[in-house]
C-alpha cells in the first residue's frame, strides 16, 4: 500500500535571530529550518509518496533522502495522510476564518509543564532572586491628583437579585451617575481591598477579583463625560491610592464613540473604564506563553465584577471587545507592547431606571 506524506498543515515559520525556526502549533514541536528542508516542505505541499521525491531529486541518494523525510516525519513537519489526519483536519476547519493567529494561540498554549505544588515555594523564591518584580502599581507622578470618596460596601441589594438583574444595556439616557457612585465601582472592581505578607514576595495588594500569581496586571483608565463632581477629561485610577490622576481634561463625548469602534450609544454613559494589562508582572513570574490567557481571564473576571457593582447600584452597565485599539493606546499614551488594552466597560442611566 503506497503511503502519502504531506507538509503538516499546522506549521508557522518566524526568525530567532539569525535561525528561522519551524513549529508545529498542534505538537508543539520546534526545529531549526535549513534550505534543504524548506525545499522539501514545498515539495510535500500536496500529498505524494517520498518516492516520488527520491525520483524528482536524485535517484542515486535514495537512502539519504528517506532518512531526511523520516526525519521530518518524526519532528511533525512532514504526516501521513491518513483517516486520522483528515479528521484532525476536519474538525480544524473551523478554525480558518479565525486565521492562523487564532489557531496558533489556541494549540501552542496548550498542555504546559505545571509546577508540582510541593515545588512552588522553590519555584516562587528562584524568581525573587533571579531579578526584582516589577512595580505592581503604575504611578503618574506629575499629574494632579482626584482623591475619591470611600466605596459603599454596605449595599443594600440581595446578591442573587443581582445576578438576575444584571443585563448589558445600550440605551443610556445621558443622566449623570455621582462621584460616589464611580468610586464605588472602582473601588469594588479595581482596588486594592486588602494587604497581605507573603513570606516570598512580601506585601501583596488583593481584589475582589481573583489574579494568577497575584501579580494584578490590569490597570484601568477613566473616561469621564457626566459624573457630578468631576470634570470631563481621561483619568488613570490609582488602585491602591483609591484616587484618579489626571491625564487631560476636555470634550470626550466623540471620544468614547471612537474608542468604542463607532457603537454610539457609549457616548451617552456616565463613564467609560478602559482595562489595559501590563504584561511584565504576569511574565515575571509566568515563563510561558499559556500566562496570556490567564490575562484575558482576568480581565474578564473584573467585567464580570463590575457589571455586578453596577447593577447593585441601579446603574446600567454595558462592555464590549469592540475597541479601536491604536486610537486608545495612543491616546492614554501606551505603547501597546508593553501595555496594551484589552477590554472596555460603561455605566450610566437607562430611560427605565
Amino acid at each position: 500500500m503506497k503511503i502519502l506524506l504531506r507538509r503538516s498543515p499546522y506549521l508557522v515559520f518566524y526568525w530567532d535571530g539569525t535561525d528561522l525556526r519551524i513549529q508545529n502549533y498542534l505538537t508543539r514541536v520546534t526545529v531549526t529550518a535549513e534550505l534543504a528542508s524548506l525545499s522539501l516542505l514545498a515539495f510535500f505541499g500536496r500529498p505524494r509518496c517520498p518516492q516520488e521525491l527520491v525520483r524528482a531529486i536524485a535517484p542515486d541518494q535514495r537512502e539519504a533522502i528517506l532518512r531526511a523525510i523520516r526525519l521530518m516525519k518524526r519532528y511533525t513537519l512532514l504526516e501521513p495522510l491518513n483517516e486520522r489526519s483528515k479528521r484532525r483536519e476536519h474538525a480544524s476547519a473551523q478554525w480558518r476564518g479565525w486565521g492562523v493567529e487564532a489557531r496558533y494561540f489556541h494549540w501552542a498554549t496548550k498542555d504546559v509543564d505545571f509546577i508540582a505544588p510541593d515545588e512552588a515555594k522553590q519555584f516562587d523564591e528562584a524568581r525573587k532572586t533571579e531579578n526584582a518584580p516589577p512595580a505592581p502599581f503604575k504611578r503618574y507622578p506629575k499629574a494632579s491628583q482626584i482623591k475619591l470618596p470611600a466605596s459603599v460596601t454596605n449595599l443594600e441589594a440581595k446578591f442573587t437579585d443581582v445576578l438576575l438583574a444584571r443585563r448589558t444595556h445600550r440605551d443610556f439616557d445621558g443622566r449623570s451617575i455621582t462621584m460616589q457612585e464611580l468610586a464605588t465601582l472602582l473601588g469594588l472592581t479595581w482596588g486594592v481591598n486588602k494587604w497581605v505578607i507573603s513570606p516570598t514576595f512580601g506585601l501583596l495588594g488583593l481584589k475582589t477579583s481573583p489574579s494568577g500569581g497575584a501579580r494584578h496586571p490590569i490597570e484601568v483608565y477613566v473616561v469621564v463625560r457626566n459624573v457630578r463632581g468631576i470634570k470631563q477629561g481621561l483619568y488613570h485610577y490609582s488602585a491602591d491610592q483609591h484616587r484618579l490622576d489626571v491625564l487631560r481634561l476636555g470634550r470626550m463625548k466623540e471620544r468614547a464613540e471612537a474608542f468604542c469602534g463607532g457603537q454610539w450609544w457609549t457616548k451617552h454613559a456616565g463613564a467609560l473604564f478602559i482595562m489595559t494589562a501590563i504584561f511584565e508582572r504576569t511574565m515575571w513570574l509566568y515563563g510561558f506563553s499559556r500566562a496570556l490567557r490567564n490575562i484575558y481571564m482576568e480581565a474578564g473576571h473584573l467585567c464580570q465584577t463590575f457589571c455586578l457593582i453596577a447593577t447593585a447600584l441601579n446603574l446600567a452597565p454595558f462592555c464590549s471587545a469592540a475597541l479601536a485599539d491604536s486610537l486608545i493606546e495612543r491616546e492614554i499614551g501606551i505603547d501597546g507592547i508593553r501595555e496594551s488594552v484589552l477590554y472596555i466597560a460603561a455605566a450610566g442611566h437607562t430611560p427605565s431606571i
